[in-house]
């Protein structure tokens, strides 16, 4: 009989954490497991069709507002559903896991702790020791939860499976109004005011200002509250770069334009292992990246992309600056960094080791 396995997620929109899931189907060993995923915010959905199609059960429960009546709602479909594990994925579907289910949890945690707000850290902190297993996406994340109750993380480094035709490069740069002769900077984050938005914006503001050659940045990510990606648009506006930042929101191909660029910027405060990284890399793409979090466990600087402090936009301005100038090394890491790429951050190897460790938990509880 196979082992029932639910992962649980608060929300199913375009998000790193959220497309591990989405993606992982076709690797999943559905001969042993029998998996189901639930969300609770039911405005995040976008990817619940991709899920569907790859005839995965998805339950959306609560009523996206995570107060009682949601923690009674993850309750009772835990209880009918009677999963073998449940598999959650940050911190607020974890706590919910953790109080309401019978099964093992295995949590994930994607995240240094440092980046969540007060509450969440300190609620995530009192109720680890109910974990059965701790993943942590980077030995960052990893280290930033030692001491924490309960087991040690075990770090499995995110996975990604991507490609991009040459009808989307082409299609993603018509979009942009742009030729090939004009170098494109991805970047991919959605707003939050960790991801390094504004540190961009005046990374572009100050390459302009030195006569960077011509160049045009493209930002791709949605909003958590309305207004966000406005109040983007309007800072590129203020800093008098609207002719070289291009802030697009919420896109379901946003890979389209990481394979379209010719190099990603990666402005973050804090990160656990982007999986935009991940993905920018696996297509031959430089990546000029704040070192932050699980980001140097994957970038070597200067080996196959180029590290700088967070928050100085001068300093990202001359990394950037610099692979614009020098084609021989923006070939050259970018080669380097889709051969890392491929070689350790396979999706289907993190799939199987995942699976792992569910088998040794089911083997505990057996």
């Amino acid at each position: 009989m196979r082992a029932k396995v639910l992962v649980l997620i608060k929300g199913l929109g375009i998000g790193g954490a959220e497309r591990l899931i989405s993606e992982a189907p076709p690797f999943w060993d559905r001969e042993r497991f029998d998996y189901r995923v639930a969300y609770l915010l039911p405005w995040k959905d976008q990817l619940v069709p991709e899920l569907r199609a790859a005839g995965v059960e998805v339950d959306q429960i609560g009523d996206g507002k995570l107060g009682p009546a949601t923690f009674a709602a993850v309750r009772s479909h835990l209880a009918s559903l009677n999963p073998d594990i449940v598999h959650a994925h940050l911190p607020s579907t974890g706590i919910l896991a953790r109080l309401t289910s019978r099964a093992p949890v295995i949590y994930t945690e994607h995240n240094v702790v440092s980046s969540y707000r007060q509450p969440t850290r300190l609620i995530n902190r009192i109720t680890y020791g109910r974990n059965s297993r701790l993943i942590a996406v980077s030995q960052a994340v990893a280290d930033s939860v030692r001491g924490y109750p309960g087991p040690d993380p075990l770090v499995i480094p995110n996975g990604v499976s991507v490609s991009v035709g040459p009808d989307e490069r082409i299609a993603a740069r018509q979009e942009l109004g742009i030729d090939d002769d004009k170098v494109l900077i991805a970047h991919v984050g959605n707003i939050r005011p960790h991801k390094g938005h504004s540190n961009l914006i005046k990374a572009v503001a100050a390459m302009k200002g030195s006569g960077a050659r011509d160049f045009l940045v493209v930002s791709i990510g949605g909003e958590k509250h309305e207004g966000d990606l406005e109040r983007i648009r309007s800072e590129a506006a203020a800093a008098g770069i609207e002719d070289a930042f291009v802030a697009l929101g919420r896109r379901e191909d946003a890979l389209s334009f990481v394979g379209a660029a010719d190099l990603m910027a990666n402005p973050s405060d804090h990160e656990g292992l982007p999986l935009a990284i991940l993905e920018a890399m696996s297509l031959g793409k430089p990546v000029v990246a704040t070192s932050v979090g699980g980001v140097p466990s994957v970038i070597e600087d200067r080996a196959n992309g180029l590290l700088v402090p967070p928050r100085e936009p001068e300093a990202l301005a001359a990394g950037l600056t610099e692979l614009i100038d020098d084609t021989d090394l923006r070939e050259r890491l970018g080669k380097q960094a889709q051969e890392d790429a491929v070689a350790r951050h396979g999706l289907g190897p993190m799939v199987k080791e995942v699976e792992r460790v569910y088998e040794d938990v089911l083997a505990e509880s057996s």
